[in-house]
């Protein structure tokens, strides 16, 4: 009798995709044996193709659409995923357990949450209900009121959540990370143990409960392990790099449980996370915790041209730890990387500015460029001299510069100075004292406001007379430091204005009042360097102001994305793309982070930072580096050397930009109050 086979025409139209979409690498992975598989996706080699075909390929051979796992770590990663294998096998699509570790860890739990000592219905905290949450805890542990010095909520919300995502003893994680607050650690253990109190009796969950309780699940009820080991017959985690000491004994526990077929794909030279938990180990010791792993590699690269990919290859092979690589383009040839060095700081900002607008002249869409660094203060000098020549752009590594409150609060003590009528600012300075509510500061600027001169009326003693005990000392303070402000002659030496508020008792409101203070100290030595640009605090106020910065209005509303510059941390830019990448601040004790440094394995990971930032660039990538930093109220000019990532590069794999200044020409000149530097 003649046997026929009936083909599935889902498998069919699979062949006919896989023929015609992926190369021989590509297939190999996506059609790889069952087991424990290691996916090395180097940087644009089709990594997300990679991975919804292979799960389109395991329905296709006849595992349910409903037994597969597939972790990512955003939300949108996720969707887009669905999104594209929907594409390719319809509806089934839909069954695949698809989403954030959390997001799957929230769907268990519903099931199961009685056997942890929960409701099914538990709530989930988001921040913002966390940080109450810790204040009460912090209360029932005695640490409130307990000094200036003490650790603030969002401080010991942070330690809490890292020593559980790390799975390290909360005094480990503090004398490592936060050493200044070893003698907080018994009430801080004790706030965690009365944080973890408050939400079982109100029978909430936050974040990183969705895992540690996933977690727990496993280890004390088997029976559990091995109902999801049987529910989850294949496992597949995306960015294998960025998984954590919980999330990756998770999956791996559900995978030993079951069927033990587990595909990891990630890249361990964007390992890039450390600050976060993850483990770079994670990734670099799979084929150890499982013998027998099959490895494949992904190095065909359809992002970059040749003479990047040679320069990024180059860098990375310079880390001691990793899997080899032989990363190659499947693009045409392009231009060299080029390396530019500037005289200082602000020549940089002009020339990456003058850079973009010739990208705009040769018809490349703003939404094309990226300016990528190492931390966030670095990007200061530069929004503002994109705010003078008018270049739209957008910040991706949090607020932009102006609307954040360390720079409001600065901007307020500039604004009293040339206005000292102006009642908001007056207002915003007086609440930052303590005891100063919103009706004892209105109170105050009203009879400042009677009186013909409110700098004065404010040393006198009936201003003094209003206010409470407590309010006396910092007051006479901020009425020292108002007197030093209007010393430097502020109107028209504005860096030495915001100087003396450096100087003065701010600093200290700083670290008292905002978290991450010294990152913000920073960006107002910044601040003073971008000011050092004026010859009028007038006009520098001006020029904020009518930027539409200050207070959070938005200068590019109504702008297209494809229209704005991008301006972003490395990290924020990790997994884009650009057609031009320009990486500045490319100089020792910045790009390498001084304090990474510091850190076992810390240069490594630096370099893996540097790594992704220049892999990002698609035609092109330009680096570079000042030979000098003003260091603004804190001191003389600071003279750099080059990155130690610029230096260990043979010169053949780049190209160096030379600057030439045209003679006797002011750039300032069509600036009216900046000065010529």
């Amino acid at each position: 009798m003649r046997k026929i086979r009936l083909k599935s025409p889902l498998t069919a139209r699979l062949s006919e995709e896989f023929q015609r979409e992926l190369n021989a690498s590509q297939h190999a992975a996506v059609t790889a044996p069952d087991g424990y598989n290691l996916i090395l996706a180097g940087p644009g080699s089709g990594k997300t193709r990679v991975i919804t075909f292979r799960v389109a390929y395991l329905i296709a051979t006849g595992v349910p659409a409903g037994s597969i796992m597939l972790v990512t770590f955003t939300r949108r990663a996720a969707r887009e995923m669905v999104r594209r294998l929907e594409s390719l096998i319809g509806a089934q699509a839909s069954q695949v357990w698809a989403g954030t570790f959390h997001h799957i860890g929230n769907r268990l739990l519903r099931r199961t949450a009685t056997l942890l000592g929960y409701q099914p219905n538990f709530t989930i905290l988001d921040s913002e209900d966390q940080l109450d949450l810790i204040r009460l805890a912090m209360d029932d542990a005695g640490l409130t009121g307990t000094g200036k010095l003490a650790p603030k909520p969002a401080a010991v919300q942070h330690l809490i959540s890292f020593s559980a995502n790390v799975n390290r003893p909360l005094a480990e994680v503090v004398a490592r990370r936060d050493p200044e607050l070893a003698q907080w650690q018994s009430q801080l253990e004790a706030v965690a143990g009365a944080y973890a109190q408050r939400k079982r009796a109100s029978n909430c969950m936050d974040y990183d409960d969705l895992l540690i309780q996933w977690g727990r699940l496993l280890r004390e009820f088997p029976e559990q392990r091995d109902a999801q080991g049987s529910l989850f017959r294949h496992i597949l985690i995306d960015e294998m790099q960025d998984t954590n000491a919980v999330q990756v004994e998770v999956v791996e526990t559900v995978a030993a449980a079951g069927a033990g077929n587990l595909t990891a794909v990630g890249d361990d030279a964007q390992s890039i996370y450390r600050f976060r938990g993850a483990n770079y180990d994670n990734i670099l010791r799979f084929s150890e915790r499982h013998p027998g792993a099959k490895i494949f590699q992904l190095e065909v690269n359809y992002r970059s041209t040749p003479q990047i990919v040679a320069f990024t290859r180059a860098s990375i092979a310079h880390n001691a730890t990793g899997f080899p690589k032989e990363l190659v383009s499947a693009r045409p040839d392009g231009m060299l990387p080029l390396v530019v060095v500037t005289q200082d700081a602000y020549e940089e900002a002009a020339l990456i500015c003058q850079s973009i607008l010739e990208d705009r002249e040769k018809g490349l869409s703003l939404g094309q460029v990226a300016v990528l660094y190492r931390n966030h203060h670095d990007s200061i000098l530069l929004q503002g001299e994109l705010l003078a020549r008018g270049i739209p752009y957008t910040v991706r590594s949090g607020l932009r510069f102006f609307e954040q409150a360390h720079i409001k609060d600065v901007l307020a003590y500039l604004r009293i100075v040339v206005n000292p009528r102006e009642e908001a600012s007056w207002r915003r300075l007086l609440l930052l004292l303590p005891g100063v509510g919103p009706a004892k500061a209105g109170a105050i600027f009203q009879h400042l406001a009677r009186g013909e001169r409110p700098l004065e009326a404010v040393e006198s003693a009936a201003v003094m007379g209003l206010l409470p005990a407590k309010s006396k000392g910092p007051f006479a303070g901020f009425v020292s430091d108002l007197r030093r402000l209007r010393a430097t002659d502020p109107e028209r030496n504005p860096a030495a204005a915001i100087g003396a508020v450096l100087k003065g008792g701010y600093p200290n409101t700083v670290r008292l009042k905002y978290e991450r203070p010294e990152n913000r100290i920073a960006d107002l030595e910044q601040f003073a360097l971008l000011a050092a640009q004026y010859d009028s605090l007038e006009r520098l106020i001006a020029d904020l102001i009518l930027a539409g910065d200050v207070y959070g209005m938005d200068s590019v509303a109504g702008e297209e994305t494809s229209e704005l510059v991008v301006l972003s941390t490395v990290h924020q830019a990790k997994g884009l793309e650009w057609s031009h990448v320009l990486v500045p601040r490319l100089i020792e004790e910045g790009f390498p982070n001084r304090r990474a440094l510091d850190e076992p394995g810390g240069e490594e990971e630096e370099r893996r930072i540097f790594y992704v930032a220049i892999t990002r660039a698609m035609n092109e990538l330009t680096l570079t580096y000042p030979l000098s930093i003003p260091r603004g109220a804190r001191g003389p000019t600071v003279f750099t050397t080059p990155s130690r990532f610029l230096n260990e590069l043979d010169e053949s794999l780049f190209e160096r930009g030379e600057i030439e200044v045209e003679s006797r020409f002011d750039p300032w000149s069509s600036f009216p109050g900046r000065r010529r530097r």
